[in-house]
């Protein structure tokens, strides 16, 4: 599970962080970047709590692994898509697949957890693998990050930290606990036969 939060969840907040400045740079002026992303955002955020009241009952039953996967792909097409945005509305439908990432992230690494681990001690894997890891990958990530925007622009960095975390995603199918995609795509097909 360390190695999906660091090679995926950490390479996504090290992009978020710096993701507003990216959105800005579609507009005539920055002022008027900075309103569409608090309207964006904040639309958002609305929707992101809509569906965190249904996921988990889609994560209950795709199963945490799958929820994580899930995130991850999403996580990498936004990285990977804002590396080839070319316009406003194209940043602006990026923004909005965030709604769906994190009720998936969220809800799958706690039921992962509880999935793979005694439930009580889901609150010390949470917080030491999710949080502590996170963070402190998060120091040195950003410092990368950071080099490359200079380097190589927002897109190219964009572009290497979307691959790093579709890579870590696809590794993830393997490293991760429990039934992944197939084995839950034998499962609806035994279901319906």
């Amino acid at each position: 599970m360390s190695l999906y939060v660091i090679g995926v969840s950490c390479t996504y907040d090290v992009f978020d962080q710096q993701f507003a400045n990216f959105f800005t740079s579609f507009f005539a002026t920055g002022e008027q970047g900075t309103r569409v992303f608090g309207y964006v955002t904040t639309m958002g955020e609305l929707l992101n709590a809509s569906i965190m009241f249904f996921a988990p009952l889609i994560i209950n039953r795709i199963g945490g692994k799958n929820a994580l996967l899930l995130a991850g792909t999403i996580m990498s097409v936004r990285i990977i898509g804002s590396s080839f945005a070319t316009s406003a509305l194209e940043v602006v439908i990026l923004k909005t697949l965030h709604m769906f990432e994190v009720p998936f992230l969220l809800v799958g690494c706690f039921k992962y957890i509880t999935s793979q681990f005694e439930v009580r001690f889901s609150a010390t894997i949470y917080l030491v693998c999710f949080c502590f890891f996170k963070q402190l990958a998060m120091i040195f990530m950003s410092i990368l990050a950071g080099n490359m925007y200079e380097s190589i622009g927002f897109q190219g960095a964009y572009l290497v930290l979307g691959l790093v975390a579709l890579g870590f995603t696809l590794i993830s199918v393997f490293t991760l606990s429990g039934p992944g995609p197939l084995s839950l795509l034998r499962r609806q097909v035994n279901e319906v036969a």
